[in-house]
């Protein structure tokens, strides 16, 4: 991160925020284990299970740490992944992802550290005025490119990851 600095450039990290990140190195793994908020059987493929953001007592800590972190390692903004656990699982609405969502980018300001949107197309509209740019996948792919112009709009960043 320092070299990017020096060279005038801005580094963004990342995180989960919405699932376990267990088949990570993270530091924070048995806090989240011990906070029991994962659920069952949502197991992702790739080792990870989704989170219960509507319980943002015991959720908001630990992703408050995550941001806290990303500022001390100097990242101007965090990419915070699977805000969209309603796409993941019947268990959550589309409020549900709305209100995660909008929680960390709450937290993650506070925090004094730029938060991207990532994907997110149906609530993108809503939630603009609380990320400071997006970040989309494949939209090209998906037909969801314009779901993020209000970003634009608005003088914010769309970064597109075609794969």
């Amino acid at each position: 991160v320092p070299i990017l600095h020096k060279r005038g450039q801005k580094a963004v990290c990342y995180f989960s925020g919405g699932t376990t990140e267990y088949n990570s190195s993270r530091p924070d793994i048995k806090d989240y284990k011990k906070a029991g908020i994962e659920i069952k059987g949502t197991n992702d493929g790739w080792g990870n299970y989704l989170l219960d953001v509507r319980n943002k007592k015991k959720l908001q800590p630990l992703i408050r740490k995550r941001f806290q972190r990303a500022v001390k390692y100097g990242c101007d903004a965090v990419e915070v992944d699977v805000l969209d656990v309603h796409n993941h699982s019947n268990k959550f609405s589309k409020q549900d992802s709305f209100n995660f969502a909008k929680w960390v980018a709450e937290t993650g300001h506070e925090e004094n550290i730029s938060v991207s949107l990532k994907n997110l197309p149906s609530l993108a509209k809503n939630l603009q005025p609380y990320f400071d740019f997006a970040t989309v996948e494949s939209c090209a792919d998906y037909n969801e490119c314009t779901y993020f112009k209000e970003f634009t709009k608005n003088k914010k960043a769309v970064f597109i990851v075609q794969y």
